[in-house]
């Protein structure tokens, strides 16, 4: 091997690296254990007060830093659908369970489109969502559309929407958009350092 091709060589070996390096630089940051600390998971799931057997949708599940504890909450009974609109995160998920002995038989994985979650079921209690509200394209008639994959019972029994948002919008504009679409606070933690959490009904279900 001549040095202009070994140089190249190390040169097309270095941008087919590079990809794979970013993406473990993003699986590391999303599912960081120092992340335990200001997300308080324990504390954020105990709060939702899932119960057993039941159907709960991750929105925007990322590296499934959620996804594992909800699985965990629902039980080998229930259900956990883990969305989310990039198919690389969905590996990342995987990534996560071979660290944790493997993927719970009660998680279920679903690539979504930006405008349709795509989920199988309806009759979620809750859907959970953390760090996605800012990224949808159209947040209000997206959230509308979710009214239709909740419980269709009173919301104490289960129907309603769980909402864990990071700094990039508002307290108050996600209460106001989340009342314009069709939804009402029905509980306001602050236990969270560096984060609102928010749970909302949808009113319709009243």
């Amino acid at each position: 091997m001549t040095r202009r091709t070994d140089i190249r060589f190390r040169g097309l070996l270095l941008i087919a690296l590079l990809p794979i390096a970013c993406q473990q630089v993003i699986y590391r940051h999303m599912n960081d254990p120092e992340r335990d600390a200001w997300q308080r998971p324990e504390a954020v799931i105990q709060a939702l007060q899932i119960q057993p057997g039941a159907h709960v949708a991750d929105l925007g599940a990322g590296g499934g830093y959620f996804t594992f504890r909800l699985a965990e909450a629902v039980g080998p009974n229930g259900q956990v659908y883990a969305v989310d609109t990039e198919e690389a995160s969905l590996p990342f998920i995987e990534q996560e369970a071979i660290q944790r002995s493997g993927m719970p038989h009660q998680v279920q994985l679903i690539l979504a489109a930006p405008n349709d979650p795509r989920l199988p079921f309806h009759g979620m209690d809750p859907i959970f969502t953390c760090d996605t509200y800012h990224h949808l394209p159209d947040r209000q008639a997206y959230m509308a559309s979710l009214a239709q994959y909740l419980r269709q019972d009173d919301f104490k029994k289960g129907s309603w929407l769980g909402s864990l948002f990071g700094h990039a919008t508002s307290k108050e504009s996600v209460r106001q958009e989340m009342e314009a679409a069709g939804y009402r606070l029905i509980n306001d933690f602050d236990f969270l350092s560096k984060q609102h959490f928010q749970v909302f009904s949808p009113t319709t279900h009243e």
